[in-house]
C-alpha cells in the first residue's frame, strides 16, 4: 500500500495564496477597490473611440499610445488594490496567533512567503495585463491601417513582462510590512510611506532622473519598456523594482521563520 503523495511546492504555495484571495473577496473594500480597477480600461476604451473619431472627421492624429496611459493611469488604482490585499495578510495570522500551526504541515517560511506575495501578485498582475492586451486588441482592430499584427503581439508580450515585475514589486512593498509589524495598520501606513517617498533628483533634474520610488519607477520603467524611453532609467527602475519586491519576500521570510517554530 502506498502512502498519499506529498503536495508539490506549487501546490502549497498556490493553496496559501488562494485561501488568502478567498479571503480578501469577502472584504467590501477589496471588492470596491477591485471594481475601481475597472474603470481605467473602460475609459481608455472610450478615449480610443473618440480617437479615432477625431482622426476621420477632422484629418488629426493625436499621437499618443493608449496601452502606455492606461498603464500609467491603471497604477493607482491597481496600488490601492494590493494595499488592501497584502498588509493585513502576515498581521492577520500573527493576531490569530497562527503562524505556528504552518510547520505542521508541508509549509516553509519559503513557501510561505511566496504564498502570500502570489495572493497579491496574481490580482494585481492581471488586472494590469489583460485590459492592457484587450486595449492592444481594440488598436489593432480599430487603427488596422497604422497598426500591424505583429506589433500587436509584440505590444501584448511587454504588457506581460511589465504586469509581472510590477504586480512582484508592488506585493512586496504590502506584504514586507504586514510581516514585520503586529497590526495591520501599521502595516498599511509603511507601506503607504513607501510608495509615496519623495524624488528630490525628479523635481531638480527633471524626469529623465533617477527615481527611489516604487511609482516614479514604475512610470520610467513603462517609458522604457512600452515607449521605448531611455535605456538607463529602463535599466535602474528594473533593478529598484525587483529590489523592492525581493525585499519584501526576505523581510516575510526571515521575520516569520521564528514564529513559524511550534
Amino acid at each position: 500500500m502506498t502512502g498519499r503523495r506529498a503536495p508539490s511546492r506549487f501546490q502549497v504555495i498556490w493553496a496559501i495564496a488562494r485561501r488568502e484571495m478567498g479571503i480578501a473577496w469577502r472584504r467590501k473594500l477589496v471588492k470596491f477597490l477591485f471594481f475601481l480597477s475597472l474603470l481605467p480600461p473602460i475609459g481608455m476604451t472610450a478615449v480610443l473611440v473618440v480617437r479615432v473619431m477625431v482622426q476621420q472627421q477632422m484629418g488629426m492624429d493625436l499621437g499618443w499610445d493608449p496601452v502606455l496611459w492606461f498603464l500609467r493611469i491603471q497604477l493607482g488604482p491597481v496600488i490601492l488594490l494590493a494595499l488592501g490585499l497584502g498588509t493585513p495578510v502576515v498581521a492577520r495570522d500573527r493576531a490569530e496567533d497562527v503562524l505556528y500551526l504552518y510547520a505542521v504541515r508541508p509549509v516553509t517560511p519559503w513557501t510561505y512567503a511566496v504564498g502570500k506575495m502570489a495572493a497579491v501578485m496574481v490580482p494585481t498582475g492581471l488586472l494590469l495585463f489583460l485590459p492592457a492586451v484587450l486595449i492592444a486588441v481594440l488598436r489593432l482592430g480599430i487603427l488596422g491601417d497604422s497598426v500591424g499584427t505583429g506589433e500587436t503581439l509584440l505590444l501584448a508580450g511587454k504588457a506581460l513582462v511589465v504586469s509581472v515585475l510590477l504586480a512582484y514589486a508592488f506585493s512586496g512593498i504590502a506584504v514586507g510590512p504586514s510581516a514585520a509589524t503586529r497590526r495591520a495598520r501599521w502595516a498599511l501606513l509603511i507601506a503607504f510611506l513607501v510608495f509615496n517617498i519623495p524624488e528630490p533628483l525628479k523635481m531638480i533634474h527633471g524626469e529623465d532622473a533617477m527615481a527611489f520610488g516604487p511609482q516614479m519607477n514604475a512610470w520610467d520603467f513603462l517609458r522604457a519598456v512600452i515607449e521605448g524611453g531611455v535605456p538607463r532609467l529602463g535599466v535602474l527602475s528594473t533593478v529598484m523594482l525587483a529590489g523592492y519586491g525581493s525585499l519584501g519576500l526576505l523581510v516575510t521570510r526571515l521575520t516569520v521563520r521564528r514564529e513559524m517554530t511550534p
